[in-house]
């Protein structure tokens, strides 16, 4: 049974006419008539619609509507649509107490409209079938073209295309969650509000496999699914859906080409800049500063690492590709919401925010700095559930050299809550006591690069022999002089001590009388003890 009410649901319906007495919206319809003079009022079927066409709404309006009414009452038709009825006035009183009498509904509609798709539509939804199903996809395919879309693009347009199809319209996320509603996914209600439990919660199944897909940048960002129409409909539900779904991509892209391209400009200067040598910076300084960075400020770094993008892609590169530049984007837009100066530098998976400051900042600053790192953080691992974050925060320092110095301390932090497990907080530097000038000396390339050919043969024994090693060689060079002490500390023998080390300095090919040997070596042991 298809009631009055259901019918002005339809939006492209709904668009064209406005109700001015919903008396008769519970009764059903049952046709469409055509009505071209107002003498053809009475002859139209119990329950139809009249619709009037201009000429006969003409002669109506507006000192005849009391006449059509009771001419419509004597029918007992369930509707009486006129074009042009005002409808910014209230309806006289005699002819809204007639229609609530009996069950009319009135409605007015607009100058414009195409009577001829309106009664098509109304007979449409009367039948339902797969005919209505088709004319709500092509005035969906319509309503998308015309769209504007807003901040939420695949939201917004999965909306619009539930609203025309009348089907509930399910937004599933893509890998990761990125840029996608959460777990259980968001449902665009139907005309009736019908709403549908998320995928990831026994929702409605999809007749597309995996839905259409809202591509971004060659990765799939989000899943449009809807539920099944009918045979005979489900190929135009599949066109809207994908319809939808390329206009959400393009959408999403333009948006950021608009908004990004500036902001990607200025990082990947910035991350030039942090890597450049001071006495090679000249000309990247001053691309810097045409760009707006201030330099000569006072700059703080967070570092960011993002653990585990291949588990959450499925090591898709596109994916991991979208995926880092999402979080990137979320990551300074929540640190730009303390007010403070952040842009960010595009290096790598790694995520990197700088903070200047024109003057000296305050002593509370890296209080203000580490609530920064920790709201982003919360963001991240808000929009991505299952990414495991390692944070570290540098501390102020002025103009070029600061600035690098502020990374390499914030990268050594990263590093050390990556040895600590301290996963998902910030880790400041400063609070790193003895362990931050190893981790500042291990954080430069060419010390990391020192450190790893060194104890390279040492990953040959395995992990356990490997662990035994370094212990063995850190307490040798910690009790210079008394291997006594030096198998005290490690539980064994002297002689197993002084063995032992012979066999690794012949295999590290390092002289043990050689003090700089030495000194090497057991920095390269705390390294790798702080770091593994």
């Amino acid at each position: 049974m298809t009631v009055v009410r259901d019918i002005l649901l339809r939006p492209d319906i709904g668009r064209v006419v406005t109700v001015l007495c919903d008396a008769g919206h519970a009764r059903e319809v049952a046709g469409v008539a055509l009505i071209e003079d107002m003498r053809a009022i009475p002859r139209a079927r119990h329950g139809q619609a009249g619709v009037c066409t201009g000429r006969a709404s003409d002669e109506i309006n507006p000192g005849l509507l009391d006449v059509a009414v009771r001419f419509a009452a004597a029918a007992n038709v369930a509707v009486l649509a006129l074009v042009g009825l005002p409808s910014g006035r209230p309806l006289p009183l005699t002819v809204s107490r007639l229609a609530e009498r009996c069950e009319l509904s009135l409605l007015a509609v607009d100058r414009d409209a195409d009577l001829a798709q309106l009664t098509i539509a109304i007979e449409q939804e009367i039948a339902r079938g797969p005919m209505r199903v088709i004319s709500r996809a092509a005035a969906a395919l319509a309503a998308l073209d015309r769209a504007e879309p807003g901040p939420d693009p695949i939201g917004e347009l999965a909306a619009l295309a539930g609203r025309e199809l009348g089907l509930p319209v399910t937004v599933a996320p893509g890998p990761g969650g990125d840029g996608a509603p959460g777990p259980g996914g968001t449902v665009a209600p139907g005309p009736d509000g019908d709403r549908a439990p998320g995928p990831d919660s026994g929702g409605v199944p999809g007749p597309y496999g995996d839905g259409a897909l809202v591509m971004v940048a060659g990765a799939v960002r989000a899943r449009l699914r809807c539920a099944p129409a009918g045979d005979a409909a489900d190929a135009v539900v599949r066109l809207v859906l994908h319809r939808a779904a390329s206009l959400a991509g393009h959408a999403i892209e333009q948006a950021r080409r608009t908004t990004e391209g500036p902001a990607a400009s200025r990082a990947a200067l910035l991350a030039e800049l942090l890597l450049s040598a001071p006495e090679d910076a000249g000309p990247l300084l001053a691309r810097t500063r045409r760009a707006g960075f201030v330099v000569d400020g006072w700059h703080t770094v967070i570092h960011i690492e993002l653990d585990n993008l291949d588990d959450l892609t499925g090591g898709d590169e596109p994916a991991r590709h979208e995926l880092t530049v999402e979080a990137r984007r979320l990551a300074l837009q929540s640190a730009l919401n303390d007010g403070a100066g952040w842009q960010r530098a595009d290096a790598g998976s790694a995520l990197t925010l700088v903070r200047t400051d024109r003057v000296e900042p305050a002593a509370a600053q890296p209080k203000a700095v580490a609530r920064t790192a920790a709201a982003v953080l919360a963001r991240l691992k808000e929009q991505f559930a299952g990414l495991r974050l390692y944070c570290g925060v540098g501390g102020s320092y002025q103009g070029l050299e600061g600035l690098q110095t502020s990374a390499t301390e914030a990268r050594a932090g990263g590093a050390a809550a990556r040895t600590a497990r301290h996963q998902d907080r910030p880790l400041a530097f400063r609070d790193l006591g003895f362990r931050r000038v190893l981790l500042q000396w291990y954080a430069m390339n060419s010390s990391r690069v020192v450190v790893d050919r060194l104890l390279a043969p040492l990953d040959e024994l395995g992990p356990r022999r490997r662990d035994e090693a370094l212990r063995t060689l850190q307490a040798f060079l910690d009790h210079p002089g008394s291997p006594r002490d030096a198998a005290a500390a490690l539980g064994v023998h002297r002689n197993t001590v002084a063995n032992r080390v012979k066999r690794l300095l012949d295999l590290l090919d390092v002289d043990g009388d050689n003090a700089d040997h030495r000194l090497l070596l057991q920095l390269a042991c705390r390294v790798a003890a702080q770091s593994g």
